[in-house]
């Protein structure tokens, strides 16, 4: 059997992102057969082998951890096509990577990173090819991503960089949300109700801002009448440099990642 796609790793982002396609034949194989089995009957997918998924694809998603992709590759590199599209979402691999780990200069790579939204079809996907993908093939992916969210293509050597903003971005968006509500407790408001104003509040601040064609810096001002209680909390945070804060968490995650890619 021909598969659109097959999935090798069904973890957290390769079931999030097999779950976005629709009316596609999806195959998955993972470490753990029976994680395989029971996200293929929620999705109405395939479950099976590696050798099957490898064999079979138009586009191979390799969702395994960097660490375990070169003995995957190792596993699978005899039966994949020359046509197969292959695709890698494992942090800080290069696209040259790809194609040297499978001793194939002509192979057909492209390079995503997702974030964990993705699972609410409201995530970011940065993705970039290499010359062997069609333009075509490679509008192809993106248009059957787009239940991911937003599919934003890029040259590859912004990844590293945009994967900080997108990709870790959630976990200090989640700490902001959170602390908001713990000083939300401490004002006197019960955790959960101040927990329930903070992200009502963050997603409705974020869909305006999406839509708005004001300036952020705009829209914070709107919100900050002279002498109000906003900006005396804006005084606060810019006090306390809150931009270079957020620099300074980027600039470190940035520079892990090019540690794990090894440069």
């Amino acid at each position: 059997m021909k598969y659109d796609y097959g999935f090798i790793g069904t973890g957290n982002m390769g079931g999030a992102l097999s779950k976005a396609l629709k009316n596609k034949t999806v195959a998955l194989s993972n470490r753990t057969p029976e994680k395989a089995q029971e996200l293929a009957k929620a999705i109405n997918a395939t479950a099976t082998t590696n050798e099957d998924v490898a064999r079979n694809s138009q586009y191979l998603m390799l969702g395994v951890k960097p660490q375990v992709l070169p003995s995957l590759i190792d596993e699978i590199r005899e039966f994949v096509n020359p046509d197969t599209i292959l695709v890698t979402m494992a942090a800080g691999v290069k696209i040259t990577t790809i194609k040297e780990l499978f001793n194939n200069p002509n192979a057909k790579v492209i390079r995503i990173m997702p974030n964990t939204p993705v699972a609410i079809g409201e995530g970011v996907v940065l993705a970039s090819k290499n010359a062997n993908v069609s333009d075509d093939e490679f509008n192809k992916f993106i248009d059957d991503f787009s239940d991911a969210g937003m599919i934003v293509p890029v040259d590859e050597n912004l990844i590293d960089a945009g994967s900080v903003v997108m990709g870790c971005g959630p976990a200090y968006i989640y700490m902001y949300i959170d602390a908001l509500a713990k000083a939300g407790e401490s004002l006197g408001l019960d955790y959960d109700l101040a927990a329930k104003l903070a992200k009502a509040t963050t997603i409705g601040s974020a869909k305006l801002s999406s839509v708005s064609d004001e300036s952020l810096e705009s829209l914070r001002i709107k919100v900050c009448s002279p002498g109000g209680s906003t900006i005396e909390g804006v005084h606060v945070l810019e006090d306390q440099n809150f931009d270079k804060l957020v620099l300074d968490a980027l600039t470190a995650a940035y520079k892990r990642t090019k540690e794990l890619a090894g440069e």
